[in-house]
């Protein structure tokens, strides 16, 4: 078939040239230096161009005649040189593209006519011809590649194995993503050095494989004798975990423990991942020879264990509590650690377990115990175990000074939560006197009735007075706008002129029981609040905490007032009349408890000859009032959270910037 390839507008002439030619063992190949094509390229760029895209379709095509033709048409025209080495078409040169059929043959009728460079060229994916060929599996252009790349003048394009693309693949990468058990240990005769290399995705083909899931591909990378030190990116034993290859893991293990034992840039082996994102699997090849990974620590110090703890695996712990040590490099127990990330589960697990139970007031390298980390850290439910475990020493003091109480005292934090962990602790801490005594200096700021610091003293009262003057206010208007109304002087006696309309209801003088009662304590409690400011230190100090018990004395009848309001008004309607006093009732106890649980804990605080012995019979009602304040504590936090939610949601209007930075 004769086919004329057309430059431009215009049919080049066939026009002999004379083109030196070299013989070498791959056959001939155009020995013209790279200038010509440059010049060639300046005079006639258009038509190079157009040519050479020309004879890129026929190659595309894959007819070996049809291109043997077009070839031998070419050969004998003007510029030809110029058009067979042309490299700025949109996939490279003509030997990227032939490379790219996948075709021998054709590669084989390219290689006798480009230069020798483009050999090793990159096209603008910084593919070379043998990328190409490598991911469409063509071994016999493979080899020629590789072949005639030993004969190149430069030392770096004669390794062509090793040359990486924009992605940092080698062609054993490309190998290995191509699936090709056979092309891949052929790569890996030619050259074994690229299977340390990682890519731009930190992914030697070590981890490729293990990415594809392919044991075959796996078992001929590790057939060599490898170094792990030498491999480079992210380990594949980790890899096997993330990707849930436990066979490959396997693998692994039996053919090399040093690759087994790789671990990540953060020092973490196997078993700090697995322990991570709890996968038991894994722990199924903690075996003699592999028991030490669970004894080594990461670059924070933990070791799996620890790990487990962090996350509340209590599954693992169990595992591996008897071939793992139990201080991280913190001086931290695993009892530490679930006490500092609040894992009330681990923290409940090992106060049952017989012989992890001791850790209870073991001390850190900075002398706290897990009381301590959970005080610091808020951490109520994990506190809550600690506290009421009778094992548990309340005294024991850290490189400041401090028990867990006296931290609690000095949280920057404020709020429910920390006060519901110095009730906890001062319900078995009634006297610190070693504090006292270690540090002499804190005798000037301590005070026997345990009266908070100035300003922190200010706004508990501040705010306590503005309650008791809103329930004041509230039970005062209640007093007067009763339900039912009053008797107007149309229709009412002159007697009962003014009177309530439901005064014979029992319900009703319920209402104004509750109702005076909550008006009277609360306006003696914002009285007793005012005298704080206005008198000594001492009557101060009782005068605060009469009117906080006062305040506490006027919640519940001022709850208790509307919910009998409420009823006296749909009393009609049975059903619901009785799902409101169920309702009420509940919450009411609730608030009750709540008041006055605080108050329990300041009498005790109080009373010196109570000692440990004599409180622990009553810790389940430490325990029930404290789970009391949880349910109140979470109630309050659903109620903030769906607020947040739909402050966000209103927020984003048409002229809100969009989240891009939002995290998920």
């Amino acid at each position: 078939m004769d086919v004329k390839v057309s430059i431009g507008e215009e049919v080049v002439m066939n026009t002999p040239i004379k083109v030196e030619v070299r013989k070498d063992k791959g056959g001939t190949s155009l020995n013209n230096a790279s200038a010509t094509e440059r010049s060639a390229e300046q005079r006639y760029p258009a038509k190079v161009y157009e040519a050479a895209r020309k004879l890129a379709d026929v190659i595309k095509g894959a007819n070996v005649k049809d291109i043997i033709s077009t070839i031998e048409t070419l050969a004998c025209q003007a510029d030809s040189i110029a058009v067979f080495n042309f490299r700025r078409l949109s996939r490279g040169s003509l030997l990227h593209i032939a490379a790219a059929t996948g075709e021998s043959n054709i590669v084989r009728l390219l290689l006798e006519r480009v230069d020798a460079h483009l050999i090793a060229a990159r096209d603008d994916w910084g593919n070379t011809p043998l990328h190409l060929a490598t991911k469409f599996k063509a071994i016999g252009a493979i080899n020629m590649l590789i072949f005639r790349a030993k004969d190149l003048p430069d030392v770096e394009d004669r390794l062509l194995l090793r040359k990486k693309n924009n992605y940092g693949n080698t062609a054993l990468h490309e190998a290995v993503l191509a699936r090709d058990v056979d092309l891949v240990s052929h790569l890996l005769g030619e050259d074994s050095e690229p299977v340390y290399w990682k890519n731009k995705d930190q992914k030697s083909p070590l981890y490729l494989a293990i990415d594809i899931g392919n044991s075959k591909i796996l078992e001929v990378l590790l057939s060599k004798s490898l170094d792990p030190s030498k491999i480079q990116g992210l380990p594949p034993v980790l890899g096997a975990v993330a990707r849930k290859q436990y066979d490959l893991l396997g693998q692994i293990l039996r053919k090399d423990t040093k690759l087994f034992a790789m671990r990540d840039s953060g020092g973490g082996n196997v078993f700090h991942l697995a322990a991570f994102w709890n996968v038991p699997e894994v722990f199924k090849f903690l075996q003699p020879e592999t028991e030490y990974l669970a004894q080594e620590q990461d670059n924070n110090g933990d070791l799996p264990i620890h790990i487990a703890s962090k996350r509340g695996h209590v599954e693992l712990i169990n595992k591996l509590h008897l071939v793992s040590k139990w201080v991280n490099g913190k001086g931290q127990t695993v009892l530490h650690v679930a006490a500092k990330y609040g894992r009330e589960e681990v923290v409940r697990y090992i106060l049952k377990h017989r012989d992890l139970r001791e850790m209870i007031n073991e001390r850190d390298d900075d002398g706290n115990t897990a009381s301590h980390l959970a005080v610091k850290n808020l951490h109520l439910t994990a506190l809550m175990h600690l506290v009421l475990d009778e094992e548990m020493d309340p005294y024991l003091l850290n490189h400041e000074g401090l028990a867990a109480v006296d931290i609690a005292g000095l949280s920057s934090q404020t709020g429910l939560r920390r006060g519901l962990a110095r009730f906890l602790l001062l319900s078995v801490s009634y006297d610190r006197s070693d504090r006292i005594i270690s540090k002499p200096e804190a005798r000037d700021k301590w005070h026997p009735h345990g009266l908070l610091p100035t300003k922190e003293a200010d706004d508990v009262i501040n705010t306590m007075l503005v309650v008791a003057t809103l329930v004041a206010s509230v039970s005062f208007t209640a007093g007067f706008a009763v339900p039912g109304g009053l008797n107007g002087s149309d229709l009412a006696s002159k007697d009962d002129q003014g009177m309530a309309t439901l005064l014979d209801n029992r319900k009703f003088q319920a209402f104004v029981i509750c109702n005076t009662v909550a008006m009277l304590c609360s306006m003696a409690s914002v009285i007793g609040f005012l005298f704080t400011y206005l008198t000594e230190i001492h009557i101060s100090i009782f005068g605060c905490h009469l009117a906080g018990l006062l305040l506490a004395i006027s919640l519940p009848p001022t709850s208790a007032a509307f919910l009998i309001g409420v009823i006296l008004t749909i009393e009609k309607l049975p059903w619901l009349a009785i799902v409101m006093v169920i309702l009420g009732s509940i919450f009411v106890l609730v608030i009750t408890a709540a008041l006055v649980s605080p108050f329990v804990a300041i009498i005790l605080s109080w009373l010196p000859r109570f000692r440990k012995k004599h409180l622990r019979p009553i810790r389940p009602l430490i325990s029930s009032l404290f789970r009391v304040y949880m349910i109140l504590f979470r109630i309050e936090r659903t109620f903030i959270s769906d607020d947040s939610k739909v402050h966000r949601t209103a927020s984003k209007t048409s002229t809100s910037p969009p989240d891009g930075d939002a995290e998920d």
